[in-house]
């Protein structure tokens, strides 16, 4: 793997560009390149990160757009933390693969993205709510990417935001920390774009560039169809913006992350 900050010149155009990779370039993205894959953009991060770091978080994969994500943020220079179904891993081991070679890392978003409050599922049908059925739920997405290669999570996002202490005991219990994609209060300190609720790109620019400060943690999707190309096409400008006020990216998670929602709820 290629130390951070390193150097890449590349033609383009039939001209030379030198394009500064904030993040690790490893073999993997290398040996899979392509006439499909164009790692590197136009603008990508390149300040002294004065300004601080936020963290770009993405869910609901993985899916048919997340390597279209993960050729955004390559050419961008961003390391990003993805919260993934365990039901969606199996057939998409080599996107696994790729995501951490690249520099990302992978959390738990349960099982089959149900409410971890209730049981019910995206079909509307319910399972019986309990401890046990959410440990398996987080358990088996545990297994699902350790199978694949991934380091066991340590870090949980659950569907929709829906929590309480019960469900939060039990992903404690496994070792997991809960990372909220909303907060209670404004000054939780993250954004969340609304992508998956159809914002346009302009509108997850304008949200994520007027709520993104040091330790923002930043909420999009990579397991969605227009949504999520949406948000790929919003990068560029967040990109600049985050040059312009010293942000770069990082895959570290300030201490707390849970966003008041607990006590919110109970």
């Amino acid at each position: 793997m290629v130390a951070a900050s390193a150097a890449v010149v590349v033609a383009s155009a039939g001209a030379v560009q030198t394009v500064v990779q904030e993040h690790s370039v490893p073999a993997f993205a290398a040996a899979t390149a392509g006439p499909d894959r164009d790692p590197v953009t136009e603008r990508p991060l390149d300040n002294n990160c004065s300004g601080g770091n936020v963290t770009f978080t993405f869910d609901d994969g993985p899916r048919e757009n997340t390597e279209k994500v993960l050729d955004a943020l390559d050419g961008y220079g961003i390391d990003a933390v993805f919260f993934w179904n365990g039901q969606k891993i199996k057939g998409r081991e080599r996107t696994v693969t790729r995501a951490l070679a690249e520099g990302h890392v992978i959390g738990n978003h349960s099982w089959d993205h149900p409410d971890l409050t209730t049981g019910e599922l995206p079909d509307g049908s319910t399972d019986t709510w309990s401890a046990g059925w959410v440990r398996s739920e987080l358990e088996r997405t545990n297994d699902a990417l350790v199978a694949a290669g991934a380091p066991r999570p340590t870090l949980y996002r659950p569907p929709y935001g829906a929590i309480n202490k019960q469900v939060d005991d039990v992903a404690q219990e496994l070792g997991l920390r809960l990372v909220m994609p909303w907060g209670y209060h404004e000054d939780d300190n993250i954004v969340d774009t609304h992508d998956n609720e159809g914002a346009s790109s302009q509108e997850i620019i304008d949200a994520t560039v007027r709520g993104m400060q040091d330790e923002s943690i930043i909420t999009m999707h990579d397991g969605q169809g227009q949504a999520t190309l949406n948000s790929v096409d919003a990068l560029q400008a967040i990109v600049d913006a985050m040059n312009e006020k010293g942000l770069c990216a990082t895959t570290k998670m300030r201490e707390d992350t849970t966003g008041n929602v607990l006590e919110m709820y109970g």
